[in-house]
């Protein structure tokens, strides 16, 4: 019975760490929030997330990306992040191909352990790269706690 109760409780954690991810790009119908650029290998951030970012909110989410210190995204909340190879072209940087497909999703009762969300990650390949999101991700967004550990603002 123990053994029984150990196995649906690791498969359940499992379904866990991949249970959000779009079936299509219908974020990119959602709320542009910002993009930008880490081109500069002497950013912080540059080793692994160097290149370009979009990021898109949800309807639940996109108004509160535009509050600043204090803000609250509400459950149900869902940021998208997009990550794509900056490639140089004729004095420009395109994207090339897809680095990172990260999600956002507040649900302050089934993430408690983690400010209220959960976080999923895809490789280019569709490969799921969070395997803990407390170490994983969480470890990072703490540090903006009083933003409800969303880094992007709505950039006009």
């Amino acid at each position: 019975m123990r053994r029984r109760a150990l196995f649906l409780t690791a498969l359940a954690v499992s379904f866990v760490a991949v249970a959000y991810k779009p079936a299509t790009e219908e974020y990119k119908s959602w709320h542009h929030v910002k993009s930008m650029v880490i081109f500069d290998k002497a950013h912080p951030l540059y080793n692994p997330f160097g290149g370009i970012h979009h990021v898109y909110a949800n309807d639940k989410a996109v108004n509160t990306t535009k509050e600043g210190d204090g803000r609250k995204f509400q459950d149900g909340s869902v940021l998208a992040f997009l990550l794509y190879e900056a490639v140089e072209s004729e004095g420009a940087y395109v994207e090339g191909k897809k680095k990172i497909e990260a999600f956002m999703v507040k649900d302050s009762e089934r993430y408690k352990d983690t400010g209220g969300w959960g976080f999923f990650a895809y490789d280019g390949n569709g490969k799921a790269l969070v395997k803990d999101m407390k170490k994983d991700c969480f470890s990072c967004h703490a540090q903006v706690k009083g933003k409800d550990y969303v880094f992007s603002t709505y950039k006009r």
